[in-house]
């Protein structure tokens, strides 16, 4: 299987765990229910270390501990943009998405990826969507959209240090890594508001942390195998996959300028995953 199947694959639990975030927090605290999305991501890395045989041991400490911390950083944003009642779980995962704009401006200087014409074309439609997302509650949902859009910059960084580490890794050492690195900090985060879910928010709280999980080895194993603006790009696809299951959950009903915002994203997207040449 490739990387952009990996991606695909990623997305699909992503917005799994997009959906139990936002109904988890409505009785859990956000950091609580990301907590427990990386502890039960840790012990998804040692299963699935152990059922295929691989290495632990994190060979690139350097590159590792970059790619950690920049995750922790906008697992932080993510989370907290996830349970706001704020904004649409859409239009916070829409925001997310826009990872690929940074992927795009940053990747040349840290990556030597070049780049075509294409790519200020896909950065201008991309934070033409951010706009359009954010327009229809501009001042309710700014802060939490800044928030989210900070997160999807950290998230950028992420990968690109994580396209750095190379195949050479194994994928469930550096999930468990950064899951390690992660869960400390939000531990931490949480212990002034921590309540011990019942057995509705617990199996939402264990609902998040196996889809996301599961989503961080796919989304390893894709970086490690493809190029980070094209993997980058099928993030949009966590858009679509969200939007359809807060649909039946939630009752949401996207308005014209949240589907043109969200549609905007994703063509930039399309535009910086193709916009790009081989080295």
């Amino acid at each position: 299987m490739n990387g952009l199947a990996w991606m695909a694959i990623a997305q699909v639990f992503f917005a799994g765990m997009n959906v139990c975030t936002r109904l988890g927090a409505r009785t859990l605290p956000w950091s609580e229910m990301a907590a427990g999305r990386f502890l039960i991501g840790i012990m998804i890395a040692v299963g699935v270390a152990w059922y295929r045989g691989s290495s632990l041991r994190i060979i690139d400490r350097p590159n590792a501990w970059r790619r950690s911390v920049y995750g922790t950083s906008a697992a932080l944003c993510t989370f907290y943009a996830l349970a706001s009642t704020r904004i649409a779980l859409g239009d916070a995962v829409t925001l997310g998405s826009t990872a690929p704009i940074f992927v795009a401006l940053l990747s040349g200087p840290m990556l030597a990826e070049r780049v075509n014409g294409r790519v200020a074309l896909g950065v201008a439609l991309g934070f033409a969507g951010i706009v359009i997302v954010v327009r229809p509650t501009f001042s309710l949902a700014l802060p939490v959209a800044a928030i989210a859009t900070l997160g999807a910059l950290f998230y950028a960084l992420a990968m690109l240090w994580l396209r750095k580490i190379g195949p050479g890794e194994s994928a469930e050492a550096v999930v468990l890594h950064f899951s390690l690195v992660a869960l400390a900090v939000l531990l931490i985060v949480s212990l002034p508001v921590w309540r011990w879910p019942d057995w509705n928010s617990g199996l939402l709280l264990m609902g998040a942390g196996v889809a996301g999980g599961a989503a961080q080895i796919a989304m390893t194993r894709a970086y490690s195998l493809h190029r980070a603006a094209p993997v980058t790009a099928l993030s949009s696809l966590g858009i679509v996959f969200t939007h359809l299951l807060a649909i039946p959950v939630f009752g949401d009903s996207p308005t014209g300028w949240q589907i043109g915002g969200a549609l905007l994203v994703i063509a930039a997207s399309v535009l910086l995953a193709f916009g790009r040449e081989p080295n």
